[in-house]
């Protein structure tokens, strides 16, 4: 059950924190739109500017809420930090371990099983603490995170070891910040603009794809690694200081009560009795397990095959963040009966192809642009299966199937051992191209038997 929450005031402006007056309303006004009596939202929708404007102003819809705006930034300065920390790493791994695919691997995956011991417990601390100050906390943990292996890089004592337990410390705190972030945002922009408030995290995750690798690739160049660690502290404070102004969101009190074990029971059960949510939860995890690792593995792969420097693998992976935005602010325009389920199972298809292609045409050129494809999938994989499961779930259990969601990026370790085992063993060329058949394969049973989420609107 959710937590009451004050009314919006009349007549609040665009730039107001007023919340939507019905979060459960699949018709409830955009967030800090008032809507005069007797008028309905689909009368204003109808009324507004049409042309480039009205999908700017649609694009970038739930933005226009203060609340969700600092959220947002707050979201962006720490993912810009997160991204160039995964960028870095993998390199510094790479050169550390003498060019070594599966140690490589090992450090990248350490993330996943922290998280899914983390999201255990995440959804009970969601429903129990109040959402800001646990993403705050993160955040914070995350500026000592990085300074301390800035520290370690300087006095020349960091091993890889040290890195493989940053790894799970981040994927400790990650599984805590996202329950949270998933919980505030339908109480911020009600449930008509979830789909397009998730897509625009997505975009802002998208854009540190984007920009983030290839800064921490001329960084990495000219500073160092330990210049890179610098900045991504200096990130994540900024990260703290815009969560800090966005209000807070206290647990409902008269909410159930119940232990780790039975909340999850009952998550479990809310899951499983919803056969088109379990559909999106499972095609969501076997894309996870079957894509991550090539995402995982970039920064080594692009090394491997095209013996490229540090800004010319920032640059590969940065491509990433070019498809990805751009499948973002798409997505973002989604509506509710706009064949959203058909989209979710077409973003498969489209990484299986694209993966094939790379390990096919090992040609620089042609890697940077087959990594657009890449990320306009990835994208629609994790911002339209976020926002699916949220709509299609309860104000109760949403916690629960946020964590669940993230469990996803936990079987990631599940996929990435075996690819980097597959690429020692036969090269890095073969071990894609049957991972992009199994991708490919994946995606056409999914088409057939998933048929409640191939018809989703």
């Amino acid at each position: 059950m959710a937590a009451p929450e004050p009314a919006p005031r009349r007549g609040a402006s665009s730039n107001s924190d007023a919340l939507p007056p019905d979060r459960g309303s699949l018709t409830s006004a955009p967030a800090g739109l008032s809507v005069p009596a007797g008028s309905s939202v689909a009368t204003g929708r109808e009324a507004a500017p049409s042309g480039f404007r009205y999908v700017l102003n649609r694009t970038f819809e739930s933005l226009r809420n203060k609340q969700f705006r600092f959220l947002w930034l707050g979201m962006l300065a720490g993912m810009s930090g997160t991204q160039m920390q995964f960028f870095v790493r993998g390199i510094l791994v790479f050169e550390i371990t003498d060019k070594n695919f599966l140690l490589t691997g090992i450090v990248g995956v350490g993330f996943a099983p922290a998280m899914l011991f983390g999201s255990i417990l995440a959804p009970v601390v969601a429903n129990r603490v109040e959402g800001r100050n646990t993403i705050q906390f993160v955040q914070a943990a995350q500026v000592v995170l990085a300074g301390s292996i800035a520290a370690l890089i300087v006095t020349d004592l960091i091993t890889w070891p040290q890195l493989l337990v940053a790894s799970v410390v981040q994927g400790v705190l990650f599984s805590f910040m996202t329950p949270a972030r998933q919980v505030m945002i339908p109480k911020m922009v009600g449930k008509d603009l979830m789909s397009n408030a998730m897509s625009l995290n997505a975009a802002a995750m998208s854009l540190t794809a984007m920009a983030a690798p290839a800064v921490g690739g001329v960084l990495y160049a000219i500073f160092g690694p330990e210049g890179v660690y610098f900045v991504v502290a200096g990130l994540n404070i900024l990260a703290v200081v815009f969560t800090g102004m966005v209000m807070k969101f206290p647990p409902d009190p008269n909410a159930p009560r119940r232990s780790v074990l039975a909340s999850w029971a009952e998550g479990f059960r809310h899951v499983a009795a919803r056969r088109t949510l379990l559909a999106v939860m499972i095609f969501s995890g076997v894309a996870a397990l079957l894509t991550m690792p090539f995402r995982m593995l970039l920064p080594a792969i692009a090394i491997d095959i095209y013996d490229a420097s540090a800004i010319q693998t920032g640059l590969i992976v940065g491509m990433v963040g070019v498809g990805s935005l751009i499948g973002a602010l798409g997505i973002a325009n989604l509506r509710t009966g706009q064949q959203r389920g058909l989209v979710l199972l077409s973003t498969s298809v489209i990484s299986g192809v694209a993966i094939i292609l790379f390990a096919g045409l090992p040609i620089y050129w042609v890697g940077l642009i087959l990594m657009i494809p890449v990320g306009f999938a990835e994208v629609g994989r994790f911002a339209l299966g976020q926002a699916l499961s949220m709509e299609l779930t309860d104000d109760e259990h949403r916690a629960h199937v946020a964590s669940l969601f993230m469990m996803s990026f936990s079987v990631v370790g599940l996929g990435l051992l075996p690819l980097g085992i597959a690429m020692e063993a036969f090269g890095a060329e073969a071990a894609l191209i049957g991972l992009g058949v199994l991708l490919l394969a994946s995606s056409v049973l999914s088409m057939v038997t998933m048929n409640g989420l191939r018809r989703l609107g």
